[in-house]
């Protein structure tokens, strides 16, 4: 089975590949004239699926379309994992025509082969470009993206070095606009991301795109956080689709009382920085929202997952040339200095969070861990970021 390169005149074969990332992102390859290839999330199969994969459960049927999904490339065995990185990389190689797997994709071609996140060989930029977002199942967070086609993105752009960063909320967000401001001369604008853009004689041709993301776990503990404040009473707002989480909190004083108790205080200035002393309530009224949360529609813009405001409306990915990862922010800094010639401001990597979180994290339960993996699954598999070992479960180690 040859790989299609780009200019094929094949437009009548449609090689239609599933590849599941823990049964819930299938790749289609295509092999047109564009060699169009894309990871499509299927929603639906998320319910039916997570809880016995990620949690760990016994899954035998999966286990064995695991243990059979081998491929030959050259006469090498490979894993699906990396079959799948071959078929997005553009190498012109040929897969052994007699092993089962490449014969499963010719006459199953829906048939799924399963891939872990985080094991594909490409860069968390490269893995995206392929994504797509159903819009039938991630509208809520892809309008809180803008709804926009993708010609008027807000972003932080220096004209001087021709960069461009995107911001993601909660993802190291006020580091990048406090160095792009301060270090790189730029300014928050409006550009456009659409892969025209950046074509020779396009407005974006020399510009790179940048930003950082986050591991969706810890993030989404952010996430929380930061919509909790912001939706609360004492910000004025009079409905809340998950009233229970504010009760008996009306004002801000309330809500310090919870996380710094006055028996444990000699004033309210000793609650700001110091470590959060709540007895459970707050995780407690977090655990619910997560249980109760069908991950789908967020109420506030803090709660979108991160692959929706890299896309356009219709789940397509918008250009992007670099994503980091903020679990190696300081590092990533250093060589984006370094690469554009720039000497960072005294204060070096600042980080966005100057105060503890208020509630406890590290009494968050691993089923209500594994449910947050299950709800941010998007950015796992179309960011090619590993699960947490605590959502990995077996068929994950397997």
């Amino acid at each position: 089975m040859k790989k299609r390169t780009k200019g094929s005149t094949t437009n009548s074969l449609l090689l239609i590949v599933a590849v599941g990332c823990l049964s819930t992102v299938f790749m289609t390859y295509v092999a047109t004239q564009t060699n169009q290839t894309a990871l499509a999330v299927n929603g639906g199969a998320l319910a039916r699926h997570l809880n016995n994969e990620i949690s760990g459960s016994a899954n035998p049927r999966a286990d064995k379309a695991e243990a059979a999904a081998r491929v030959e490339v050259d006469g090498t065995q490979i894993s699906n994992s990396e079959l799948v990185s071959w078929m997005l990389s553009g190498n012109d190689k040929d897969v052994g025509t007699q092993h089962k797997s490449s014969l499963q994709m010719i006459h199953s071609p829906k048939a799924p082969l399963h891939f872990k996140p985080g094991t594909l060989t490409l860069s968390h930029a490269n893995t995206l470009a392929f994504c797509y977002a159903d819009p039938q199942v991630y509208r809520g967070h892809l309008q809180q993206g803008g709804g926009r086609d993708g010609s008027s993105v807000r972003v932080s752009y220096s004209d001087k070095h021709k960069l461009v960063y995107v911001m993601l909320p909660k993802s190291g967000s006020s580091t990048a606009r406090y160095h792009l401001k301060n270090d790189f001369d730029a300014s928050e604008t409006h550009k456009s991301l659409q892969h025209l853009s950046f074509e020779k004689n396009g407005d974006m041709y020399g510009v790179e795109v940048m930003t950082f993301v986050r591991d969706p776990l810890t993030r989404f503990y952010s996430q929380y956080e930061e919509a909790f404040v912001r939706t609360a009473p004492w910000e004025g707002k009079k409905k809340h689709p998950f009233p229970f989480i504010h009760a008996g909190m009306s004002t801000y004083h309330e809500y310090e009382d919870v996380f710094c108790p006055p028996n444990t205080r000699h004033s309210r200035k000793d609650c700001i920085f110091r470590p959060s002393q709540e007895n459970g309530t707050l995780v407690e009224r977090f655990e619910r929202f997560v249980r109760e949360w069908d991950g789908l529609t967020p109420f506030d813009v803090h709660l979108t997952l991160q692959v929706p405001l890299m896309s356009t409306s219709d789940g397509m990915a918008l250009h992007m040339t670099q994503i980091y990862n903020t679990t190696d922010a300081k590092n990533a800094w250093k060589r984006i200095a370094e690469k554009y010639g720039v000497q960072l401001g005294a204060k070096g990597v600042i980080e966005g969070r100057s105060y503890p979180r208020r509630f406890r994290s590290e009494l968050v339960s691993k089923s209500i861990q594994r449910r947050i993996c299950e709800l941010t699954l998007l950015d796992y598999c179309c960011l090619n970021l590993p699960l947490p070992e605590t959502c990995q479960g077996n068929h994950y180690k397997g």
